[in-house]
């Protein structure tokens, strides 16, 4: 009985992997780790199997990222796509303008011959590489970025099928592998074809096109949900529902207008004046700025800033903003709270 050929990464961690991960990679994408990162700590590991129709990954990495740009797609073009689960650590991917961060039991279609980027502190991963072509038109069309996760009934399902194949593939004939794989696909075809798993991306999707747009328009006064609607080509009734589980339109962007004055207020001099901020973030005056401030933080503009001056909890400031990869918006409010306790 012919069994499929293991193929193991033959490096150890350090700069020789770092260089064999690079070259392999670049087959595919353009491939990097961190600015901070050093490459004699780099570690890549795991194994491979190559079936008549698919290619079967177990692997792991330290931090990267990598990205197939179009640029990228028209100079190396290849006829795959992929089933990514993720086993262990997280890992945040851009779907042709689709951000999502995946975690462990997640399973997302990558479709190559569209735009892609990932990057992660590390994962732990198996990958079902296979011909776009020999799949059902269901998987092939629209999928890139569908994600199924551990609490989806089918992503349970799925996920149980990708782990077995990767547990037991070595006792397998080939024939056997490229069976299981064929029904992998198949199913997977009918579970990422449901309206409900459609519809969480494309509503992911629209509401970060509408966030983004939103935040582009917040220092005006006047920019609210008819601009907004106008902007996406989307209904009013429809945006509301896109809002609704953050409060509504309205509240959401008083939010970020707030969180938005709040890092201002914490980068600014000491000579930039309150009523200054309030204007380039979107508030009429500094009387309005100034209450709906209090009414979110409990804590007046001019007690932040003199929060500011304490070195000590600026340093604080600046290693949460670090730690959490830049995302401001979220660390400022946290620091915040925990400055004000």
């Amino acid at each position: 009985m012919a069994t499929p050929q293991r193929e193991q990464w033959p490096f150890q961690p350090g700069v020789e992997c770092f260089n064999a991960w690079k070259k392999a990679l670049s087959l595919l994408v353009d491939c990097s780790i961190p600015g901070d990162a050093d490459p004699a700590s780099f570690d890549f590991h795991g194994c491979a199997w190559q079936l008549p129709g698919a290619f079967v990954h177990v692997s792991g990495c330290s931090a990267m990222a990598m990205s197939r740009t179009q640029q990228v797609i028209d100079e190396r073009p290849t006829p795959h796509m992929v089933l990514f689960m993720v086993l262990e650590g997280r890992v945040t991917s851009n779907y042709d303008g689709l951000i999502q961060e995946h975690e462990p039991g997640d399973i997302v279609v990558v479709d190559y011959s569209l735009p892609y980027e990932s990057e992660t502190s590390g994962f732990e991963a198996i990958a079902l590489t296979f011909d776009k072509a020999g799949v059902q038109t269901e998987l092939q069309n629209n999928a890139h970025g569908l994600v199924l996760t551990a609490n989806d009934h089918a992503g349970a399902v799925l996920g149980t099928q990708l782990r077995a194949l990767a547990e037991y593939i070595d006792g397998l004939s080939v024939h056997q592998c490229q069976v299981v794989v064929d029904g992998i696909l198949h199913f997977a075809a009918a579970a990422y074809a449901t309206p409900a798993t459609r519809e969480r991306r494309d509503k992911r999707f629209l509401f970060q096109r509408a966030s983004s747009t939103a935040r582009q328009g917040l220092s005006d006064p006047d920019f609210g949900p008819d601009e907004l609607v106008a902007a996406l080509g989307v209904s009013r009734s429809k945006l509301f529902r896109l809002f609704e589980p953050h409060g509504g339109v309205q509240r959401w962007m008083l939010a970020e207008r707030l969180r938005g004055s709040l890092q201002s207020i914490l980068r600014s001099t000491p000579d930039h004046k309150i009523a200054a901020i309030a204007r380039s973030h979107g508030f009429r005056s500094e009387a309005h700025f100034s209450r709906a401030f209090h009414k979110r933080y409990q804590i007046s503009p001019s007690s932040v800033r003199t929060l500011a001056r304490d070195s000590m909890r600026m340093a604080t400031y600046e290693t949460l903003l670090k730690r959490g990869g830049g995302n401001g918006s979220a660390i400022v409010e946290a620091w915040l709270a925990a400055a004000r306790a």
